[in-house]
Parts: structure tokens; C-alpha cells; sequence
């Protein structure tokens, strides 16, 4: 793929769960930009600044993960794995790691992408490229509206007046007057917000430890909190990885910043190591020290939707479990919901200039060269998905969600397999390319048929309808469709 050409299209990663911002500039990649270094009806000019060195990768990697994540789903991975959430981080983790070898073996054949839909169209053909798009844009339509319910859910326990979807209303108001105006200050925000995240979870951990301390007869540091093999049960272990992964997802994001790295071949590959193993001590490491202060999960068994914040509550009263509570709200309903909503546009914007999508979605806000009409139309599908998946509740949805990224990882890990025992014959190393990425596929493929009935069925009926669409697409209009 010409590297100029691919420096000034919309810059989407189709392999992740979460919207792309474009790094060097430090701030996300939104319509007006992609469209001013292309210039409306103009000659493509862009060109990436290779300016990142593998700390500025961590960094922006951290920045996008939220390392407070599992703090929303606490209470359900907690009852799903038995007691033993810090486990399900792990195994999740083990999914992760092999799936990093599989970006850097990409990464160092296509240095110019970091989308893995891109990866499946050149290794297995374009219909296999817009599958695995079209795999995760059910992801990113649904990423908006499963950031609001988070922060609903999350405003509810202490406001409950206000329903849940009451709450999402409220979070979707602020990111639609933002969206349609512009987001060039939310990455400047979202590191800020970071120090927030880090200080806060420091803060818990320290006053964790000391109310385990203090509290021997209830609480205390247990390897059963990490493993307790009289309630380990297989299946169920597994439900609960396929729930915590959704905090995982998006961990490729730095594979997109490939063309602004220093070193383009090996920086990202590193990067996205370090913080893989950043990540999965922060996830695993809150996790257990909750689950050491209320190893019985009593506190919430009946709100398993507030579980962290009711444990902070145990640690420290009533405001540190509201401290935890609006952090996990503002950077979910507020910062990752507003990125998310630029994203999802930008994919909708740029398959409807390929003319996958009714022109129409293709339209620019004069001025500030926003996708107005694909703005508008996920607003909308939004508000509509909150009053349809609510009721659901968040880790039903969050599931739903993660049929999409898990499926694209286990192609992720396909490609690699494919293109060096198949396709480039003559270099082949048997861990590298092919232990590790048979084992990312088994692990990604085995969380992915465990996240239960309902999300199979809508991920199987929205593959369905991809194929449908792009036959369709093919024989009557005669055209390859494009994720963009």
C-alpha cells in the first residue's frame, strides 16, 4: 500500500474497538483533518512526521486504554469467574500477547496500515477484507452507546432518581453538542484525564492495602484470590474473560501510529508489548486487591453493576466509592464515548466517499469539514441503541460488542499464518509464525464462543447481513466494497 496515498485518507482502525486519534498532531483524528490534508476535491499532499519514539506510543497507548476500565465491569467478571476477576484479566491478557507478535509480523510487512481489515484484503482477498470490517463496525456502532450505559450505570448507584437511561441521555447531550462542533481539545483533556485515572487508582490500592491489613478477621492477601481451584469451573472462567477482554480492546490502537514512529518496523511492536504488560498488571493488580478487601463478593452480590464502587466504599466510605464512580463515568460517558462518536462517523464518512454507503453519509459541515450526516445518523442510532440495549444491562452489551473485535483478532492471528506458511514460503519461523498466532486464534476464538447465546446470534446474523450486502454490492452494482 503507497504510504502517501494511505498518509491522507481517514485513518480508522477497523481491528480495534476504539477510535484512532492521529498522534502526532495530539489530538483525534476528525473528519476536518483528514479532509485538510487532503483538501476538498484536492490532490492528495498529506504526509505522517516519523516523530514518535516508543515511550510517546506507551503513553498515547494509556491514554486511549483507560487503565481504570475494569473498575465498570468489576462486579460482573467477580461473579461470572467466582471469585477470581484477577484470573480472567490474565487469561484475557494470554490472548493479548499473542495477538501483539501477530500486529508486529504485520506491522513489519505492511508498515503503511495498522487495520487488520486492511491486512485480511491483501492476504485473503478482498471479500475477507470487508468482512473483517464489517465484523467491527458492529463493534463501533455499538461503542458509543455501551460508553453512555457505563456511565450511566456507574451515575445511577448514587443518583438513582435519575434511571440509567436517563443518565446515558444526559452523557449522549454532551457528546452531541461537542461532535458537532469539534473535538480539537479532547486529547489534550484525555491526558490530563489520565493523571486523574492513575491517582485515583493509586489512591485505592493504597487505602486497599491498608483496610486489608487492618482487617484480618474479613479481608487478607490470599492466592485464592487469584485461584481458588475448589470454584475454578472452565466454561465459566471463560464467560468471564469474554466480559473483562472488552477492557483489552483497542490495545492494537498503536499499530495505527506505525507511519509517525521513529522506528516504523520495530517501535509500535514494542510499544504495544510494554503496554500490554502495563495494562495487564494494572487490570489483574486492582482487581485483586478488591477482591482480597471483599473476597465473598457479600458487599454487592446484589449490584453486581456497582461492584467496584462498593468495595471503595467498604475501603474509605461513601466518597471514595463516588470518586471511582465519576471517574469511570467522565472517562467513559464523556472522553471515550466523544472519540468513539468521531470514529464510528469517520468509517461511515469514508465507506460512503468509496461508495459502499448512500452518498449522502459522505457529506462535510462547511466550515469545519465534519461528517454532518454521518454524525447525525449515529447520534441518532444512538439514542435508539440506548432505550434497545439498556435493558439488556452493560455487560450483555459490552459482550455484543466484543463478538466484533475478538472475530477480527482471530483473523488477526489467520493472516499471519496464511501469508508465511502460504503465501511468502520462503521465510518461515515456526514460533513466530506460526505457534504464536495458532494459539492467539485458539484463545481469541475459544473467548469468543463463550460470550454466550445472544451476542453469537447478533454477531452471526450481522456477518450474515455483511455478506448479504457485499454479494449485492458485487453483482448488481458491480462494485468491490470498502471499508475506507
Amino acid at each position: 500500500m503507497d504510504k502517501k496515498a494511505n498518509a491522507s485518507t481517514v485513518s480508522v482502525n477497523a481491528g480495534q474497538g476504539k477510535p484512532i486519534p492521529a498522534a502526532d498532531a495530539g489530538m483525534p483524528a476528525s473528519a476536518g483533518n483528514a479532509v485538510a490534508e487532503k483538501g476538498e476535491g484536492n490532490a492528495e499532499r498529506g504526509q505522517f512526521r516519523p516523530v514518535l519514539t516508543v515511550m510517546d506510543m506507551v503513553v498515547y497507548g494509556l491514554i486511549y486504554m483507560v487503565p481504570i476500565a475494569p473498575m465498570a465491569i468489576y462486579g460482573g467478571v467477580f461473579q461470572s469467574s467466582h471469585g477470581m476477576p484477577a484470573l480472567a484479566y490474565i487469561i484475557g491478557f494470554a490472548a493479548v500477547l499473542f495477538s501483539v507478535f501477530s500486529f508486529g509480523n504485520m506491522i513489519r510487512r505492511f508498515p503503511s496500515s495498522g487495520s487488520i481489515f486492511t491486512y485480511a484484503s491483501h492476504i485473503m482477498g478482498p471479500r475477507m477484507g470487508f468482512l473483517t470490517g464489517w465484523l467491527m463496525l458492529l463493534q463501533y456502532l455499538i461503542s458509543p452507546t455501551l460508553m453512555f450505559i457505563i456511565a450511566g450505570t456507574a451515575m445511577n448507584g448514587f443518583v438513582p432518581a435519575v434511571p440509567v437511561w436517563g443518565w446515558c441521555l444526559i452523557f449522549w447531550a454532551f457528546v452531541a453538542v461537542v461532535s458537532l462542533r469539534g473535538m480539537e481539545t479532547t486529547m489534550v483533556v484525555n491526558r490530563l484525564a489520565l493523571v486523574a485515572e492513575i491517582i485515583i487508582l493509586g489512591l485505592f490500592m493504597v487505602l486497599g492495602i491498608a483496610y486489608i491489613v487492618q482487617h484480618p478477621a474479613t479481608s487478607g492477601f490470599t492466592a485464592m484470590a487469584l485461584f481458588n481451584p475448589e470454584k475454578f469451573n472452565f466454561a465459566d472462567t471463560m464467560s468471564a474473560v469474554s466480559l473483562a477482554v472488552l477492557s483489552y480492546v483497542g490495545f492494537g490502537c498503536i499499530a495505527t501510529l506505525t507511519q509517525e514512529a521513529k522506528d516504523e518496523r520495530k517501535g509500535p511492536p514494542r510499544a504495544m508489548m510494554i503496554m500490554a504488560l502495563l495494562l495487564v498488571v494494572l487490570f489483574a493488580g486492582q482487581c485483586y486487591i478488591a477482591t482480597c478487601i471483599d473476597p465473598t463478593g457479600a458487599v454487592f452480590a446484589s449490584d453486581p453493576d456497582n461492584g467496584f464502587y462498593l468495595v471503595a466504599q467498604m475501603v474509605a466510605g461513601p466518597w471514595l466509592a463516588v470518586l471511582c464512580a465519576i471517574a469511570v463515568a467522565l472517562s467513559q460517558g464523556v472522553f471515550t464515548a466523544l472519540v468513539a462518536q468521531t470514529s464510528v462517523s469517520l468509517i461511515l464518512y469514508s465507506m460512503a466517499k468509496e461508495g459502499t454507503l448512500p452518498a449522502k453519509l459522505g457529506t462535510l459541515k462547511k466550515g469545519t469539514n465534519l461528517p454532518l450526516v454521518a454524525n447525525i445518523f449515529v447520534l441518532a442510532l444512538s439514542v435508539a441503541l440506548i432505550f434497545i440495549m439498556a435493558p439488556l444491562g452493560m455487560n450483555m452489551v459490552a459482550k455484543v460488542g466484543n463478538f466484533g473485535a475478538l472475530s477480527t483478532y482471530v483473523v488477526l492471528n489467520l493472516c499471519v499464518i496464511v501469508l508465511c506458511w502460504f503465501k511468502e514460503k520462503g521465510y518461515r519461523q515456526p514460533f513466530t509464525h506460526l505457534l504464536f498466532p495458532a494459539l492467539g486464534a485458539i484463545i481469541c476464538f475459544g473467548i469468543l464462543v463463550s460470550l454466550g447465546a445472544l451476542p453469537l446470534i447478533i454477531g452471526v446474523v450481522w456477518l450474515v447481513i455483511g455478506l448479504v450486502y457485499y454479494t449485492v454490492m458485487r453483482r448488481v452494482t458491480h462494485r468491490v466494497p470498502s471499508m475506507g
